[in-house]
């Protein structure tokens, strides 16, 4: 059995329903599924306040700022600390990013010996995510040339203590505070240092890299057919760039009709689905920014952020 977690907020309400749908229809051995979320989003999934978590969204923002980055790296070491914000919580849990739906069924636990499967990708090669990784447990390189960046992964328990121990060892300081204040270090792979130009770690990353060589008896590497951003034309969104996929970089998946043809987003969003179903992917992401100006979604993240500090200061 297997619970999935889906870290989201408001501005993510669009895709919500639709991954948790796909979570239900999808995930083998699926236990519960909870949202964590600063309010209750829905009532088709357990909730999980974040103020269940043992550090909160200004405490983030106190280490490395208010930048549109700021709640990036705070759903990122949420992911972390679960199980201490949800003591019923299975032992092996995936995260799922609110805005990826599963299109057919899949095993994330191999029901012969425990292990979980890993999907990979060979097309995020981001070489700050491996430097803030080092940073952050000395030795620990990049395992090969498969990214851990699929917008769902499954995390357990025992990896996660022995990672949260290991942190503490080396920086005298809890994981989620190592990680956002090394995010503050110079970064040879950068040449912008400011937090606003672009991100510099990845949970996926460290934790991928981590089981495979600390518990490589643990996890089964198992490449599913991903589409990781689709950036083809949506409901008042036409895109003249290609979707990324875990096999490439950019890649004209399929053709699908002119945005204009489409009554509302979900009904454009449900033909995308059917497509890649049709066409053997196991997964599609909608992210935010690729059907937003960009201006226009780091402008909303800022608002976000602003608007949840001043609640959490009242």
């Amino acid at each position: 059995m297997i619970d999935v977690i889906i870290p989201t907020h408001v501005k993510d309400i669009e895709t919500l329903e639709l991954c948790i749908e796909g979570v239900k229809r999808s995930v083998i051995g699926l236990n519960k599924i909870y949202v964590v979320s600063k309010d209750k989003l829905t009532d088709n999934a357990e909730w999980i306040p974040e103020s269940a978590f043992p550090f909160s969204l200004t405490e983030v923002a106190d280490i490395i700022g208010e930048t549109w980055r700021t709640t990036w790296y705070y759903q990122q070491v949420l992911k972390f600390y679960v199980h201490e914000a949800c003591e019923e919580l299975l032992d092996n849990y995936m995260t799922v990013d609110s805005d990826t739906i599963f299109l057919r069924p899949i095993d994330f636990i191999n029901k012969e010996d425990d292990t979980v499967y890993m999907n990979y990708n060979i097309s995020e090669n981001y070489q700050a995510y491996f430097e803030h990784m080092f940073k952050l447990v000395p030795g620990l390189n990049k395992f090969d040339e498969k990214s851990g960046v699929t917008h769902s992964m499954v995390f357990s328990r025992d990896v996660l203590d022995d990672l949260k121990k290991t942190v503490e060892l080396n920086h005298g300081q809890p994981l989620w505070y190592a990680f956002l204040d090394i995010t503050n270090h110079h970064y040879h792979t950068l040449r912008d240092q400011s937090h606003a130009a672009g991100g510099r770690a990845s949970e996926f990353e460290i934790y991928f890299n981590y089981i495979r060589r600390f518990f490589p008896d643990k996890v089964k590497i198992r490449k599913l057919s991903s589409i990781l951003a689709y950036k083809g034309n949506l409901y008042h969104v036409e895109n003249g760039v290609h979707s990324r996929t875990n096999s490439s970089p950019s890649y004209n998946v399929f053709d699908v009709p002119d945005s204009s043809e489409f009554t509302n987003l979900e009904e454009s969003f449900r033909f995308v689905m059917r497509k890649a179903k049709d066409e053997g992917y196991d997964s599609v992401t909608f992210q935010k920014h690729t059907r937003q100006d960009f201006q226009h979604y780091k402008s909303d993240s800022i608002t976000y952020l602003k608007e949840t500090l001043n609640d959490q200061d009242k």
